[in-house]
């Protein structure tokens, strides 16, 4: 059993926090092997040397051109490990994350009779008191601790999202079906590698559906966990954020976020051709049907704002 590992950073002090909460909780650290991409200024004076086994990308902030890029690079480092995690750099790992992830998806394969399935979903909150992680245990409207699985959401600024959803199953006994990933965290067989390589022209909103789409059409099967496996530190006020940083760069945020844009719209209208673009084993329409949703109808209205 190896674990690939994919950790997009844009200048995050919880990175190191990340990577060792990784490794404390796996219950087998050496089938653990980090692909690292760290945006940040001070690239030189981090310290990986307690990972098992890492690859890794450094660049300067001004190199950022979103997480979509970050994580295409992220990916090209995998060397053909038998699973794929996608993480955020600031995210803690329950006990035994390592065998909880397989299980999970083992049950994920038995529910629904793919043996092609993504584990994805909002994790449960974590904070920072301290400067060390708390784990929360109580529930927020905004923030639930029970597992929850996730439907398409088009935000009011018109960039695509997710929400939560209830469990079906209050239990919590298997898996759930869901509509879309969460890209901060995306556990899969790796050949999710292969077929549904990430893309960079995608800066940050967009990037979960987009890829979601691609993965439904060629036979993916997206389920959310019936137990808490990973914790994400939410919002985040005072750390830095690429569309906010004061960073100068050749394209600014408005233009990525243009380009991106221009991206989803093709994905999604099935005008993107290729490993970009939709899959031959499901049709974008069914996708539409599966999640409730028109991508023509909504961009058609879009155009005419």
């Amino acid at each position: 059993m190896s674990i690939f590992i994919s950790v997009a950073s844009y200048r995050d002090p919880q990175l190191q926090l990340t990577l060792k909460s990784a490794i404390e909780n796996a219950r087998y650290p050496e089938s653990l092997n980090f692909g690292i991409v760290n945006q940040d200024r001070n690239i030189n004076e981090a310290d990986y040397s307690f990972l098992p086994s890492y690859s890794l990308i450094s660049m300067d902030p001004k190199e950022a051109k979103g997480v979509g890029f970050a994580r295409s690079k992220a990916m090209s480092l995998y060397n053909n490990e038998d699973y794929y995690l996608q993480i955020d750099s600031h995210i803690q790992f329950a006990k035994d994350w390592d065998i909880k992830c397989i299980d999970q998806l083992n049950l994920a394969e038995q529910v629904s009779n793919n043996k092609k399935i993504i584990l994805s979903s909002y994790p449960a909150p974590y904070s920072l008191e301290n400067n060390q992680p708390f784990i929360h245990t109580v529930s927020t409207e905004e923030y639930p601790v029970e597992p929850t699985k996730q439907k398409v959401w088009l935000r009011t600024d018109d960039s695509w999202s997710a929400l939560r959803v209830p469990f079906d199953d209050q239990t919590y006994s298997v898996p759930e079906l869901s509509k879309t990933i969460l890209a901060g965290f995306v556990f899969a067989k790796g050949d999710i590698v292969n077929e549904v390589p990430y893309d960079e022209d995608i800066a940050f909103f967009g990037e979960e559906i987009c890829f979601a789409m691609r993965a439904w059409t060629r036979g993916w099967d997206i389920y959310s966990p019936s137990i808490n496996i990973v914790y994400h530190f939410y919002r985040r006020h005072g750390f830095k954020k690429i569309w906010s940083d004061e960073v100068r760069r050749e394209k600014n945020w408005d233009e990525l976020q243009q380009i991106s844009r221009a991206k989803q719209e093709k994905v999604l209208r099935g005008i993107e051709q290729g490993i970009m673009g939709a899959g031959n084993v499901r049709t974008i329409k069914e996708y539409e049907e599966f999640i409730g949703m028109d991508f023509n109808k909504i961009y058609d209205r879009l155009t005419k704002q």
